[in-house]
């Protein structure tokens, strides 16, 4: 007896069967029988089921591949052959993002509670992709830029902050990493539509400062006048309004008190530059410093006591000394000289975590970074020298938010 072909079991099962139906036990032979019987046509319906699958995958498959090709082809063609189709789409979608981010910016302004702290610039004057130094700090309405250094304001722009109602600008020394931009940061916000005075508050320097910016902006500013008229272009609003201060040195000074914030510019060790100084702000018990340029300093450990946040600069001696070695020895005597010389008017590591750690500082926020921690071998040599403060600790990049609540 054979039911089914194709299989050698089939063939040995009905031999067997023949064989018992002789023996007289016909029973146990077809129930036998039919169980194979139907495990084979299992197998066969199985197998055939899968094989239908993979071949409709492979079709979708196929059918993806071309639709894609197809929207790509009709992508180039649009945008290389009718690129001016598209431009209604792009003005609105642009339109879009630029009301979502009004109202995002609006929001903040009108938080009476939070400190918002960004990090606009991380970077010492080193090659890099990171912008030199700009912190900036939106607190009860008021929009304030500490420092603004080459790259800030490009930086900030494109991070969407609201240069438009930019009130304030502190600088903490005069080195070009942390002011080079400022001339552009006067300029940029009265071009995006700045009606509000523009404060800048810095040490001794800040009025010659000023008034240079101001001879170097005249022809600029009257060119926009002219072109765009006195409605457009209010002429009284393209300028920063100095206050100098002058009795820092050694100590502390309040240099803005306004709508519950404080603001206290305190000495630093910088030298051979000087002035040089450091920030707190100071607002509903919450309070965030900025070390500035500095070697270890007791006045940033003191001004630093219980801060929410520490912003403080840090350079990698232990690196740096083997870069002065190589860099000597292939007779870069000048460049030698620099890398020496920055060596001792900066916070290594261990010193930054000492303050941090003395200071009972709640979180420990790095940057102006000399060098930058963008390579893994550069990033943990910092991490190694760090372990003497156990709060939490952030290497700040371009474009971070840190928020105190």
């Amino acid at each position: 007896m054979a039911f089914l072909h194709g299989g050698g079991d089939v063939e040995k099962n009905s031999l067997s069967c023949d064989f018992i139906i002789s023996g007289h036990n016909s029973e146990n032979c077809v129930t036998n029988l039919s169980k194979n019987r139907k495990q084979i046509i299992e197998k066969i319906y199985h197998s055939e089921l899968s094989l239908l699958y993979q071949n409709n995958m492979k079709k979708i498959f196929r059918y993806a591949l071309l639709l894609i090709g197809l929207l790509l082809l009709i992508g180039w063609i649009v945008t290389t052959f009718f690129p001016e189709k598209l431009v209604p789409m792009m003005l609105q979608q642009q339109l879009k993002r630029q009301i979502a981010q009004v109202e995002k910016n609006n929001q903040l302004l009108q938080d009476d509670e939070s400190i918002y702290v960004y990090t606009v610039g991380t970077s010492a004057p080193l090659p890099g992709e990171r912008v030199q130094t700009g912190t900036a700090v939106i607190v009860n309405g008021h929009f304030f830029m500490f420092d603004v250094g080459d790259g800030v304001v490009r930086r900030a722009e494109n991070m969407g902050l609201p240069l438009n109602k930019l009130d304030g600008i502190f600088i903490t020394h005069w080195h070009s990493d942390h002011f080079m931009d400022l001339s552009s940061m006067v300029s940029r916000t009265w071009l995006l539509g700045r009606t509000n005075d523009l404060h800048l508050y810095g040490p001794d320097g800040t009025d010659s400062i000023n008034q240079s910016i101001k001879g170097y902006l005249h022809l600029e500013n009257k060119h926009r006048v002219d072109h765009h008229g006195t409605q457009i272009m209010d002429i009284s609003k393209a300028r920063a309004i100095p206050h100098e201060f002058k009795n820092v040195q050694g100590g502390k000074e309040v240099v803005y008190q306004q709508d519950g914030i404080t603001i206290t510019a305190f000495d630093v060790d910088h030298e051979p530059i000087e002035p040089a100084v450091g920030y707190a702000i100071e607002y509903k018990g919450k309070k965030v410093v900025i070390s500035g340029d500095t070697k270890k300093n007791d006045l940033v450990m003191e001004m630093a006591q219980n801060a929410d946040l520490l912003l403080h600069e840090i350079i990698l001696n232990s690196l740096l000394k083997e870069m002065e070695s190589v860099i000597s020895a292939q007779g870069l005597t000048r460049n030698a000289k620099i890398i020496h010389d920055i060596q001792d008017y900066h916070t290594p590591p261990s010193e930054v975590a000492e303050i941090a750690a003395k200071a009972k500082v709640k979180k420990l926020i790095l940057h102006h970074f000399a060098p930058a921690p963008d390579f893994r071998v550069v990033k943990n040599l910092y991490k190694k020298e760090l372990s003497g403060y156990d709060g939490p600790i952030v290497f700040a990049n371009d474009g971070d938010l840190f928020i105190v609540k």
